[in-house]
C-alpha cells in the first residue's frame, strides 16, 4: 500500500516540476546540431507544450490511481497502470528521437560542419542551385541569343538591280542556338525539382520540432487518439531524421566524388562535346567547368536521390509506425 502511494506521490510530484519548466532561449535556430538545438528548435515552445501535456497526463495518471485506491475501483487502478506504462514508453520515445537525432548530427558535420541534417541539405541544394542551376540556365540564355545575332550576319556583293548575291556568313551559329534551347528546355524540370525539393525541406523545418513532434505526443498521450498520434510519431521521425540524413550524406558524396575530382585532360571526344557551349572553342582542361558535366552532375539529385528518398523515409515510416502499434495498450 505504501509502495503504491509513493507511486501515486511520485507522478504528482513530476507533474508539478514539470508545469514549472520552461525551456532555455536558443541563439538562432538549429544553427547548431545536438540535442540542446533539437529541445529548442522553434524557439522551445514544442518543448515546454510537450513538458506541459506529461504534466498533465501524470496528474490524471496520479489521481485515477489515488481514486481506485480510495474508492476500491480496480478498473481505474486497472486503466492508471496501463496509462502509466504509456508514459513511461513514450519518455523512452522521445530519449530516443534524441538519439537519432544525434545521429543524424555526427552525420550532418562531415559535410557542414556543426550543423543540423536539415540546415546541411539547404545548403547543399542552395549550392546546387547556384552553381550548377541557375546560373548554366542563364549562361545558355545569353548565349543563344548572342549566337542568333551572330547568325544575322550577311554578306552581300552585286550591283542592284541587275546582278548580285551574298551567303550568311554565320549561319551556323543558328545550329549552335538550337542546341543550346534544347538543352535549356531539358534543363527546366531538372532545376524545377531541385527548387521543389528545396522548399519541401524549408517545410519540414518549419513544421517538424515545432508543430509536428508536439501533436504527436499529446496525441499519443491520449488512449482515444494514441493510434493517430504513433502514426504521427513515425511521420516526425522518417519527414525530420531520416529524410535530411540521407540529403546530408547525398551532399557529402557529391562534395566527395564529384567537386573534388582530380581535373584530367581533354579527349577528342570532349571536345567535339564542348565546341560551341561552352565559351571557349574547346573545352578546357578542367572538365568540371563544362556545361555538360554541370548538368550531369545535378542530375542524380534532381531525379534519383529524391526517388531513393522517399522510398526509405516510406518505408521507416511504416516499420516505425508499426513497431508503435505493437508496443502499444
Amino acid at each position: 500500500m505504501k509502495a503504491n502511494a509513493r507511486f501515486a506521490f511520485a507522478l504528482l510530484a513530476l507533474a508539478v516540476s514539470a508545469c514549472f519548466a520552461t525551456a532555455p532561449d536558443p541563439p538562432t535556430y538549429m544553427e547548431t546540431c545536438g540535442v540542446d538545438s533539437f529541445a529548442t528548435a522553434g524557439g522551445g515552445e514544442a518543448l515546454s507544450f510537450i513538458a506541459i501535456a506529461f504534466a498533465i497526463v501524470s496528474f490524471a495518471i496520479g489521481l485515477a490511481y489515488m481514486y481506485s485506491k480510495v474508492r476500491e475501483d480496480p478498473a481505474t487502478g486497472v486503466w492508471a497502470k496501463d496509462e502509466a506504462y504509456n508514459l513511461v514508453v513514450s519518455l523512452l520515445l522521445f530519449a530516443g528521437i534524441l538519439v537519432f537525432f544525434t545521429g543524424a548530427c555526427s552525420i550532418a558535420q562531415s559535410y557542414a560542419g556543426n550543423k543540423s541534417p536539415i540546415t546541411a541539405s539547404q545548403m547543399y541544394l542552395d549550392a546546387l542551385l547556384q552553381s550548377n542551376g541557375l546560373n548554366v540556365l542563364k549562361e545558355l540564355e545569353s548565349d543563344s541569343l548572342r549566337n542568333q545575332l551572330d547568325a544575322t550576319k550577311y554578306s552581300y556583293l552585286g550591283l542592284s538591280p541587275f546582278w548580285g548575291g551574298g551567303v550568311a556568313v554565320r549561319a551556323n551559329r543558328k545550329s549552335y542556338s538550337a542546341q543550346r534551347e534544347y538543352l535549356i528546355d531539358l534543363y527546366l524540370p531538372i532545376v524545377a525539382s531541385l527548387t521543389a525539393q528545396k522548399y519541401v525541406l524549408q517545410g519540414i523545418a518549419w513544421m517538424g520540432a515545432s508543430v509536428l513532434l508536439p501533436f504527436a505526443f499529446v496525441l499519443r498521450l491520449v488512449p482515444p487518439t494514441r493510434e493517430f498520434g504513433n502514426m504521427l510519431l513515425a511521420l516526425f521521425f522518417g519527414m525530420y531524421i531520416v529524410a535530411p540524413t540521407m540529403y546530408a550524406m547525398s551532399a557529402q558524396v557529391f562534395a566527395d566524388n564529384v567537386m573534388n575530382t582530380t581535373p584530367y585532360s581533354v579527349t577528342s571526344l570532349q571536345k567535339f562535346q564542348s565546341y560551341g557551349l561552352d565559351n571557349s572553342q574547346a573545352a578546357p582542361s578542367d572538365i568540371k567547368a563544362t556545361v555538360f558535366y554541370r548538368i550531369g552532375s545535378v542530375l542524380p539529385q534532381a531525379i534519383f536521390i529524391p526517388n531513393l528518398v522517399i522510398l526509405v523515409t516510406v518505408t521507416s515510416i511504416m516499420a516505425v509506425s508499426k513497431a508503435l502499434r505493437a508496443i502499444a495498450i
